[in-house]
């Protein structure tokens, strides 16, 4: 558990402070660059098969770190306590609400229609008339562009999480195929291969170009860590901190359905002091 709240800690420092982060390394990045010399003319550049093989190298070095970033972005966030809980949560509504949604549908429907007209009573009542009429010209062209808040419930019952395919499916497989992939897998093997073996191809150890390497891979590194944080950091983000609230809010909408369903709901006035509410606690609370 304390391996567990220092890593959670960590990501949300680390997120806290990403944009600093980020311009550090920039900076870095860009101090190792300016130590380096381009030699040479821009042809001579462009012809040289070293210019793309480097330029090819840093290209997937940055494809694969994205990818594992992203994967890992959203391990970190899946595996979040803030999650699980938003998840059973969902998956409680879910449950419910497949079995209601044509009512609920119904509901939300004039929820916004009733939206829609306190936002027209409220400027009315602003401009100090009744009637749509009673405004001035300049008035009725506000009136016209008012934008009522509106609910939208697309996707309500969808779980947090899943895979959906071109078509708009979602796939409820749970099986894993060694053999699927496979043969683009092994395309992938193979051009790695390719792309190291033309790289070490008429190989010279050259030792005096060893600092003017590292600077590059100083630079080159810089670029890779600014992209693993910008991928990896996103989904992680979303998943642990913008779903759970969605959920909470996504509770209350449904709360105030079943109430209105079950003709529960009575007036009370309201006592800060006993509000209590289903919260999703974070992982420094658990």
């Amino acid at each position: 558990m304390k391996e567990q709240l220092t890593t959670s800690k960590l990501l949300d420092k680390l997120y806290k402070h990403i944009s600093w982060i980020i311009i550090a390394i920039s900076i870095f990045g860009y101090l190792a660059y300016r130590t380096l010399r381009v030699e040479g003319s821009i042809e001579m550049i462009l012809t040289d098969l070293n210019t793309w093989l480097n330029i090819f190298f840093v290209t997937w070095l940055n494809l694969n770190i994205q990818n594992s970033a992203i994967n890992s972005g959203i391990s970190a966030g899946i595996e979040s306590q803030e999650f699980k809980l938003a998840d059973e949560l969902n998956n409680k509504i879910i449950k419910s609400v497949n079995n209601e949604l044509k009512d609920f549908r119904h509901y939300v429907r004039q929820l916004n229609k009733e939206a829609k007209t306190q936002v027209e009573d409220d400027y009315l009542f602003k401009c100090g008339v009744d009637t749509y009429d009673e405004l001035t010209d300049k008035q009725k062209k506000k009136f016209n562009r008012l934008k009522p808040i509106r609910h939208d419930i697309s996707g309500f019952n969808l779980p947090l999480y899943y895979d959906i395919t071109h078509n708009g499916e979602i796939k409820y497989e749970s099986t894993f195929n060694k053999q699927k992939g496979i043969w683009q897998k092994r395309v992938g093997k193979i051009l790695n291969g390719i792309l190291f073996g033309v790289m070490s191809v008429n190989v010279v150890l050259n030792v005096k170009g060893l600092g003017e390497a590292l600077i590059s891979v100083g630079v080159i590194s810089s670029g890779l860590i600014i992209t693993y944080l910008l991928s990896f950091l996103p989904p992680m983000f979303k998943l642990k901190f913008v779903i759970p609230k969605g959920v909470l809010l996504k509770q209350t909408l449904y709360k105030s359905y079943v109430e209105y369903k079950t003709q529960t709901h009575s007036l009370s006035e309201f006592n800060t002091n006993n509000i209590s509410n289903d919260k999703i606690k974070t992982t420094s609370e658990v």
